[in-house]
């Protein structure tokens, strides 16, 4: 179909009107606001000037999970939370300075086997600045978030073809050229390939990170985890840095770590979060402090965790947007808005972190450190 331009900003504000979480703020300013973007949306040459008009339009209502994604940025992120595998690089990039760093690089995904770590600079994609390359898809973080707390993210969209050559800056003066090809993974996979014991001042201290609150796998995953190679640990730590998920699991999750639980991991337990970690994570954080299961070791969490919906606006246009529940949610008011802070703080993987990762060095200094003074 020809493109109409305001068709896609009309779709946006119909479901907004529906389905906004905040009722109060839709009948008191909503329409008001759709009134003073609607001359832009309408004037649009094409439908990318009209993605950016309902951008701007979007920040200014103030809640978390409004983003508009790529129908393949939607479809990948469905695979992700619940655990299934899908063809993916196993990164995404952000954007810091005008320079573009890895991020989110799974373990033992596509772009972990290939070298890359997160804080590495990707320089070009088939020698081409990442902002002018065909394979970097649309902004996918949060449009409300301030910049400095949630930086621009972007996926690496797979196009058939040839692998890709990522110039990689490691560190300041070591570059290299990478190959990479996306692979059959899940977020599942670098779950379970992230397990492993770390000794540090001869204290054995498991680790796991969750990539994602996964709706199916996860706690089955981690009770074997427990019972298997991390059966040795005496402290444990749960890496909740990234992306959310499934609400509903992390009341398993705390479940299977509750004092009355008679197969429960007895050791400290350390939980690391930055500022990407959001939404169900935000809630299990809260809760492992405030249930007295774990100290938090790292920087402020993104305060973002009103549950999402997902309406397409046009084809491969998908509004993300806070959904109202037909149940209160308990945890918005404490959460939205409130990002949960560290009881150690800890810097986060930032650029040019030349495979280092100095939030994990706190987190195992801290996990030991609770085991030596039991």
């Amino acid at each position: 179909m020809p493109y109409q331009p305001g068709r896609m900003f009309d779709s946006a504000l119909t479901v907004l009107r529906r389905l906004y979480y905040d009722t109060a703020f839709v009948h008191a300013h909503l329409d008001a606001l759709g009134e003073e973007f609607r001359p832009a949306a309408l004037a649009a040459s094409d439908d990318s000037i009209e993605r950016e008009v309902i951008r701007q339009f979007l920040g200014r209502l103030p809640a978390s999970h409004l983003a508009l994604l790529s129908g393949e940025e939607r479809d990948a992120l469905w695979y992700d939370l619940a655990g299934e595998k899908h063809m993916m690089f196993g990164m995404q990039l952000i954007e810091l300075n005008g320079r573009y760093f890895a991020s989110m690089v799974l373990t033992g995904g596509p772009a972990f086997v290939a070298g890359i770590r997160d804080g590495d600079e990707i320089a070009a994609i088939d020698s081409v600045p990442p902002a002018r390359s065909p394979h970097r898809d649309w902004r996918e973080d949060d449009i409300y978030l301030p910049d400095e707390r949630d930086p621009p993210a972007y996926g690496l969209r797979w196009v058939p073809g040839p692998a890709l050559a990522l110039r990689v800056v490691h560190a300041p003066g070591d570059s290299t050229t990478v190959r990479l090809a996306p692979g059959t993974y899940s977020a599942l996979d670098a779950t379970r390939a992230s397990i492993r014991v770390i000794t540090r001042d001869s204290v054995r201290v498991g680790y796991i990170h969750w990539w994602y609150v996964h709706s199916t796998g996860l706690v089955a995953g981690f009770r074997r985890a427990l019972e298997g190679p991390l059966a040795s640990s005496q402290a444990l730590v749960l890496d909740l840095r990234g992306r959310g998920g499934s609400g509903s699991v992390v009341r398993d999750v705390l479940r299977l770590l509750a004092p009355g639980n008679k197969r429960r991991f007895r050791g400290p337990i350390v939980a690391l979060i930055d500022r990407q970690t959001r939404s169900a994570k935000e809630q299990l954080a809260y809760e492992l402090r405030a249930q007295g299961l774990a100290r938090l070791v790292g920087e402020p969490t993104a305060g973002a965790y009103i549950p999402a919906g997902f309406a397409d606006l046009a084809r491969n246009v998908v509004l993300m947007f806070p959904v109202a529940e037909k149940v209160p949610n308990p945890y918005i008011p404490v959460l939205e808005g409130h990002p949960v802070q560290p009881d150690v703080a800890a810097p986060w993987v930032g650029p040019y972190a030349d495979g280092q990762d100095p939030l994990l060095d706190a987190g195992i200094a801290e996990a030991a450190r609770l085991v030596r003074e039991r």
